[in-house]
């Protein structure tokens, strides 16, 4: 598969080193060109310096070609926009990573269905470990 990853975030970083330790091509798009030059030798995937959120280099990614496209930055309007404009780019599906929680319901309206709220999840998880805690 073919995977974008917006930012360079920490969370970002691992998930494209177990997406390309998996196999998958990985591109990260990230506006800092000192963090590009900190990762390069040590991450094996593409990087596209520039801003994501614009039109203009998110299609330098080839969105028809792409399978998924993670917004994964610590801003949440960054993520949303950049998500929409990956879905009208052609994206075959977008991932939002969002910490606000009143986004939410924006997101569904928007049709951004792969929302990820991390106090969820990782609420979930929790009582998912409580359930198969042994006895």
């Amino acid at each position: 598969m073919r995977l974008v990853i917006l930012g360079a975030t920490t969370l970002a970083v691992a998930t494209a080193q177990a997406l390309s330790k998996a196999g998958h091509e990985v591109v990260i798009i990230e506006r800092d060109a000192a963090r590009i030059e900190e990762l390069n030798d040590t991450l094996d995937c593409a990087f596209l310096h520039g801003d994501g959120s614009r039109p203009d280099v998110l299609s330098e990614v080839d969105p028809k070609q792409t399978d998924i496209l993670y917004c994964v930055t610590n801003h949440d309007q960054t993520n949303i926009i950049t998500s929409l404009i990956g879905k009208n780019l052609g994206i075959a599906r977008v991932v939002t990573l969002i910490e606000e929680e009143d986004y939410l319901p924006i997101c569904e309206e928007l049709g951004l269905h792969d929302t990820i709220l991390p106090v969820r999840t990782v609420s979930r998880h929790l009582v998912g470990l409580t359930k198969a805690s042994p006895d």
